[in-house]
């Protein structure tokens, strides 16, 4: 049950990084490159602080490929994401994770050997079935909007990368799997700099970057929060009930988005109009049955 606890720590958290992370680059950032700097700034702060739980193992030389490997899809899924947060609503972003669902079966039998019951697939299907309903365009034609295409891109790369996760841990403890990983990345984000282009606009928007300097620290605390304790979950739990329990993080971030709105009035991406809000909360609320037939309760 304890682990079922920190399973459910990754979308709370993750929720309220979301948030903030949508109104950066809705509202700050114009190119996505120089939000993952900006970002990967706050890894050099708090990465470290992971220490203090405990002294992570040297890795072995097949587990630096895949720690690199992470580090590559860690990267590579922002983009998509970062733009599909220009083109829909913050909480169908998060409720788009769930699409990673319809890969983990395909991964983790071809990587982990873990095989799913019946019931499992009909609670995937629901979950894909409220996904599409999110992200209907009009509701007297099928024409499915680009950020649905843009988040199964990113679920496609997560997916890879969640069941990538369980494959190290199954060799290694869950703190040197985050501290490696997160390492990796931070070393590897730096690399962007090489770019010309790149360069000068991170060094452009540098004054941006210390004026909001205050909302990467939260977005960094609560990031490093959500992804530790999935990870430390993973090491117990199958990596299907881990990834099922984070489709609840849409759930957050409508109930945080409304709560931040009327406290600073419109200033986030998310319509929270009547109908928009029945009509998510009843696509969350069939997420949350396909979560629930997904792990089995």
């Amino acid at each position: 049950m304890f682990f079922l606890l920190a399973a459910f720590g990754s979308p709370l958290f993750y929720a309220f990084a979301v948030i903030i992370e949508s109104q950066l680059s809705n509202r700050t950032f114009k190119h996505q490159t120089t939000m993952i700097f900006y970002i990967s700034l706050m890894n050099a702060v708090f990465v470290p602080l992971v220490m203090f739980l405990g002294w992570p193992s040297v890795p072995s030389t097949a587990a630096i490929v895949c720690y690199v490997l992470l580090a590559f899809l860690d990267i590579v899924y922002l983009y998509p994401y970062y733009t599909a947060m220009k083109v829909i609503d913050t909480s169908i972003v998060a409720a788009l994770f769930s699409l990673e669902k319809i890969f983990i079966p395909f991964w983790a039998y071809m990587i982990v050997n873990e095989i799913m019951r019946p019931e499992q697939y009909l609670g995937l299907g629901i979950i894909i079935a409220a996904s599409l309903v999110l992200n209907l365009e009009k509701t007297t034609a099928i024409k499915i909007n680009r950020g649905f295409w843009l988040m199964l891109l990113t679920a496609v790369i997560l997916s890879f990368e969640n069941v990538l996760y369980k494959k190290i841990l199954q060799h290694t403890d869950w703190l040197s799997t985050a501290f490696w990983s997160a390492m990796v990345t931070f070393t590897i984000r730096w690399g962007i700099l090489f770019f010309r282009p790149m360069r000068q606009d991170i060094i452009k928007n540098f004054p941006k970057y210390k004026a909001n300097f205050s909302k990467f620290c939260f977005i960094e605390v609560f990031d490093q929060l959500g992804n530790l304790m999935p990870v430390f979950a993973l090491s117990i739990i199958p990596v299907l009930v881990e990834t099922s329990i984070s489709s609840t993080q849409p759930i957050f971030v409508i109930v945080y988005g409304y709560i931040l709105s009327r406290l600073f009035g419109d200033r986030f991406k998310e319509k929270l109009s009547r109908k928009e809000v029945i009509k998510k909360f009843v696509c969350f609320v069939f997420i949350g049955i396909g979560v629930n037939l997904a792990i089995g309760l």
